[in-house]
């Protein structure tokens, strides 16, 4: 099967033929169609991770997909050739990735993909939303509170963005100028360009009374902490990216913490019923061919694209 991989941390990918997966104990082998790029994937291939879990060469990089069952292995009941289906690898290393024709992923880890979804706006979910809904449920954001969402124009911050506007939210969004349409028609009330703007300030003068919450997905935790301030007694930080400060934090009477995505069925199946019925809209997709994966890879690294970079595969 062709598949985009590297030999070694740092060096740039190639599209390869390399040997077909088989689904083990509890996996599911799929034909996949999209394959959806994350920051991780940039993390992944420069060896940034290298010392928190184990990594497989030649290293296909790839944790969101989706596509078509092909097999599945011992003890999965829930899933059988045919189904179509989205969601991550789930695995406990890196390297069997979801940047090839097929891909073996995690029983647990995947969803059904309804008809009202296409492939390649399945492929731009996975991560991204649950990432989303973890932080809010880490916030606990609800009706009426104000949140400031910090990198709101990304893959993350697409979805977070709507999925806070869904449960009564008012949103500050932060991202850079030319990015500021696109987080407004997400339905962000307000946009703090980051390049321009002294970001602590403009919050004070749009939300005068401070915010509940803050929700962090680019990791700065100098500007975390400086933004904190803004928080009322009470109000919640949370962090994708490790930026959160907990300890600090709490002395100030804020909870913070610093959340680990746990991609499961029921989360991907909640995901494609926002999708399905229009309460949440797909984030900006660029669609890109599987001989431009180190492209974009490399572009999801910068923390600039706009939206969703999906690979594409059938």
């Amino acid at each position: 099967m062709r598949a985009y991989a590297l030999d070694t941390f740092g060096e740039p990918g190639s599209v390869r033929d390399v040997a077909a997966p088989e689904p083990g104990p509890g996996e599911v082998l799929i034909r996949v169609a999209a394959a959806g790029v994350n920051p991780m994937d940039a993390a992944v291939v420069a060896g940034y991770v290298k010392d928190m879990m184990e990594h497989r060469f030649p290293l296909i990089p790839g944790i969101d997909a989706a596509g078509e069952v092909e097999a599945v292995g011992e003890g999965v009941d829930d899933w059988a050739a045919g189904d179509q289906v989205f969601g991550v690898a789930g695995k406990a290393y890196f390297g069997a990735g979801t940047f090839a024709e097929l891909a073996t992923v995690t029983a647990g880890t995947i969803a059904g993909r309804p008809d009202a979804i296409d492939p390649v706006v399945a492929a731009s979910a996975p991560l991204a939303a649950a990432t989303a809904v973890t932080l809010l449920d880490a916030v606990e954001i609800g009706p009426g509170q104000t949140l400031l969402a910090i990198g709101a124009s990304g893959g993350v911050g697409s979805f977070l963005t709507q999925f806070a506007v869904d449960r009564g939210a008012r949103v500050i969004g932060v991202a850079r100028g030319d990015n500021g349409a696109y987080v407004r028609d997400l339905g962000a009330a307000d946009v703090i360009d980051y390049e321009t703007q002294d970001v602590a300030e403009a919050v004070r003068s749009v939300a005068p009374d401070g915010i509940d919450a803050v929700a962090d997905m680019v990791g700065d935790k100098d500007a975390v902490s400086r933004l904190s301030e803004l928080i009322r007694a009470g109000g919640r930080v949370a962090s994708a990216a490790g930026g959160a400060d907990p300890e600090a934090l709490a002395a100030r009477d804020i909870k913070a913490a610093n959340v680990m995505t746990m991609t499961t069925t029921p989360l991907l199946d909640g995901i494609a019923a926002a999708l399905a019925d229009g309460r949440v809209r797909p984030p900006q997709i660029e669609r890109a061919p599987l001989d431009r994966a180190g492209d974009a890879i490399s572009r999801v690294g910068e923390h600039h694209v706009r939206g969703k970079i999906v690979i594409l595969l059938s």
